[in-house]
């Protein structure tokens, strides 16, 4: 068998209501031919630029995550974070549930932290029956908003998703404290380095981390790589872009006053770094979301 050469990245369908799609499965013909027509097929290796929310509420699926293996079944909930390598390797095919994608710019931060420090191993969280029903009330209103055409619709579908995801970061975070996980000294650093990327210190170098570290600015790139298959300078683009979406999004401020509000001193060259790696402009991006 010829080996594959290529992991396919999604991008997020372009039927998404303000950056949140959902969608019910099992998936009839047409949703798999959406999902998927950027790979061969849903078991194919490949990640996606969005964070997805995988409720299960029958039947099991086997995923393979960060060369991890994954186990859904009935009542699991799934978070995968962007650009995750990931793949199904076999389901029920009656499995049902709920297949939530979110452009992660609408993630609030301190759920994003809760989520960006899970192990693949500790993505999976089976709800109790305490929480069961308020989780799933949550997400079939959500599912039937996505149904009805309403007067502020976006809003609406918004709210709802924040209460789901406020919800289910408590959910993973009280189980994170319950189980103590040990982590290796390139998990700890980057876990530190996360913590101390701001807002605020977005725009600094990589030797400013690292000085706020103790360690070298080399030392601290193996070990953000190591663990996140990205460099620093990967996570500080990444964050800076984070926020330049939220206040595009959320905002009217133009893109002079959004640039200088992040630390930019020339708001062309804000442009510009957005555009390189987003493959858009700022107006575009916003004009995306107001059509």
């Amino acid at each position: 068998m010829q080996k594959k050469n290529k992991i396919y990245t999604h991008t997020q369908d372009s039927k998404a209501i303000g950056g949140i799609d959902l969608v019910k499965f099992p998936f009839n013909e047409e949703e798999l031919q959406t999902e998927y027509e950027q790979s061969e097929s849903p078991f194919e290796t490949h990640r996606d630029e969005y964070y997805i929310f995988a409720l299960l509420t029958k039947g099991y699926v086997d995923f393979v995550c960060d060369m991890e293996d994954i186990s859904l079944s009935k009542m699991t909930l799934m978070v995968l974070k962007p650009y995750q390598v990931h793949s199904a390797k076999k389901y029920d095919p009656k499995s049902e549930g709920y297949f939530i994608t979110v452009n992660p710019f609408l993630i609030p931060n301190d759920c994003n932290e809760v989520f960006q420090n899970l192990n693949a191993s500790k993505q999976v969280l089976k709800i109790s029956n305490v929480h069961h029903k308020e989780i799933i009330d949550t997400v079939v209103l959500l599912y039937q908003t996505f149904g009805q055409q309403l007067p502020n619709k976006q809003q609406i579908i918004n709210g709802l998703f924040i209460s789901f995801v406020y919800r289910i970061s408590n959910l993973f975070a009280d189980s994170e404290k319950k189980i103590k996980v040990k982590m290796n000294q390139s998990q700890l650093i980057t876990s530190k380095f996360k913590r101390i990327l701001t807002s605020d210190s977005m725009l600094e170098s990589a030797s400013y981390f690292a000085k706020k570290l103790n360690i070298t600015t080399s030392h601290l790139n193996d070990c953000v790589k190591e663990t996140t298959g990205n460099s620093v300078t990967y996570w500080l683009q990444h964050k800076m872009i984070i926020e330049a979406k939220r206040q595009l999004y959320y905002t009217n401020n133009d893109v002079k006053e959004i640039s200088f509000d992040l630390g930019f001193e020339d708001h062309t060259y804000f442009s510009r770094l957005f555009k390189k790696v987003t493959g858009e402009t700022p107006l575009s991006f916003r004009n995306k979301f107001r059509e």
